[in-house]
Formats: C-alpha cells, sequence, structure tokens
C-alpha cells in the first residue's frame, strides 16, 4: 500500500515520467524497492529451512515482476482502479505461495 500511496502522492510527476522515455527510471526504482520488500518476506518466510540463497532470489525476483506488472499497468490505464482492491486481490492470489514455492526449493526435505 505504501507504493501505492507514494505514486497517487505524486501522480503528476509519475505519469510524466511514466508517458516519456524515461519510463525505464520508474521500473528500475519499483524493482528495487519491491525487492527489498519481497526479499525480506522470503527470508522471514524461510526461517527454520534450509533452502539456497539463489533460489530465494529466485523466488522474490519471480514475484518483483509480478507486482512491478501490476504497479505499472495501473499506473498505464491512469491510476484510476483502487489501489486496496488491487492489495485484496493480489493477497488472494499469493495467500501462501511464498511458502510453498519455499517447500518446493528445499534441501533439507
Amino acid at each position: 500500500m505504501e507504493i501505492f500511496n507514494a505514486i497517487l502522492e505524486n501522480k503528476v510527476l509519475i505519469e510524466s515520467v511514466y508517458h516519456s522515455v524515461r519510463k525505464e527510471q520508474i521500473q528500475i526504482y519499483l524493482y528495487d524497492i519491491t525487492y527489498d520488500f519481497l526479499i525480506g518476506v522470503v527470508q522471514e518466510e524461510s526461517s527454520g529451512m534450509e533452502v539456497k540463497e539463489a533460489d530465494k532470489k529466485f523466488i522474490a525476483d519471480f514475484y518483483k515482476c509480478a507486482f512491478v506488472g501490476v504497479i505499472l499497468e495501473w499506473i498505464g490505464e491512469g491510476m484510476k482502479q483502487d489501489p486496496k482492491l488491487i492489495i485484496n486481490r493480489l493477497s488472494a492470489l499469493i495467500q501462501g505461495t511464498f511458502k510453498q514455492a519455499l517447500d518446493n526449493c528445499r534441501l533439507d526435505k
């Protein structure tokens, strides 16, 4: 929600940059902050599991791409949809998937 709020607070600037040649700058910025958040979740969820760091990174990268894709689409559509609705849909979609992905990568099974 923090990412959506930050974007809404700077809506005019974000739309300007999004529709310019510098669209990649927004994407890179979103990738960075989203990855930092997600790798923290992956690390927390993997507590007590033996999982390769490369697998943890891959899981975080996968979700990073999905989340940033959703955010960029939302920006591209004019930020009309309520972010809470998007977050609720994402939450329902990913419920338990981090743990399942990590479990699938466990070395200590």
